[in-house]
């Protein structure tokens, strides 16, 4: 697929809104905030997730593909992330209090355990398939996270995932020519700065201070807004310049290389 498609593109679950995840191929997405309801029975082939950081709406459904379709599926669900994103995993959620610990439970249609752990680095190129690769990007956020840039028969995207201002983003665009488009979180409006700062979150006016640094055109794409605040992050953005050239993602949306 010369695309990415957006199973989740809110900061939480609303009522009719899914929260963060991103299909890259048919076997593997960034991260797993929403993947039942968008693939339905697919979800069950779904064998890498690349992990952006360890909070709830960006993992929660790698329990549910995991204990949903075991019956399905045939081959280990490889979780790739940084290593305090996996080690937060197996002590706080897949640890059999929580959740079963999957990296104990053999597969029924295939041999090895139904999960596999696999750290990854920064700024090491990681190849998907033939014509796919991706590379993690250091964030800022409140625990250890990245975002990524994948790249497909030249052109790429960078997906910030949920980050503060962040002296790399600039940085990295102006450095590959090939970045595109950027998916830039806008989580909060701009009248809680304050807590933006505190939960280190972008809002509309971060944001625009994010970019200034960009030295060329490319897409604008937002994503990460919180459910109870859609409406007044979307004038907000509206009202700016960053939509001259940017859209709002919705879930189900495509973004295209």
């Amino acid at each position: 697929m010369e695309k990415i498609t957006i199973l989740g593109a809110y900061g939480a679950k609303g009522f009719e809104q899914e929260s963060s995840s991103f299909l890259l191929t048919d076997t593997h997405a960034i991260d797993a905030g929403n993947l039942l309801r968008s693939l339905g029975e697919d979800a069950a082939h779904i064998e890498t997730i690349w992990l952006t950081h360890s909070h709830l709406d960006h993992i929660v459904e790698i329990a549910y593909i995991l204990d949903t379709y075991f019956t399905l599926r045939c081959k280990p669900l490889k979780l790739m992330g940084l290593a305090q994103t996996l080690e937060a995993i197996q002590k706080h959620f897949l640890n059999d209090v929580i959740w079963p610990d999957f990296s104990k439970i053999p597969l029924l249609n295939d041999e090895g355990m139904c999960v596999i752990y696999e750290n990854i680095e920064p700024n090491i190129i990681y190849k998907i398939d033939e014509t796919t690769s991706i590379e993690a990007m250091a964030t800022v956020h409140t625990v250890p996270s990245c975002g990524y840039i994948v790249r497909k028969n030249g052109s790429a995207v960078l997906i910030t995932a949920d980050t503060y201002k962040n002296p790399l983003l600039c940085e990295t665009i102006n450095k590959y020519p090939e970045i595109s488009a950027l998916v830039l979180e806008c989580t909060f409006p701009s009248a809680m700065g304050s807590l933006a700062l505190e939960s280190l979150h972008l809002t509309p006016a971060l944001a625009e201070e994010e970019i200034k640094g960009v030295k060329r055109d490319l897409k604008l794409y937002f994503n990460h807004l919180k459910p109870g605040f859609i409406d007044t992050i979307k004038e907000e953005l509206k009202a700016s310049s960053l939509l001259e050239n940017g859209h709002i993602l919705d879930d189900g949306d495509t973004i295209y290389f």
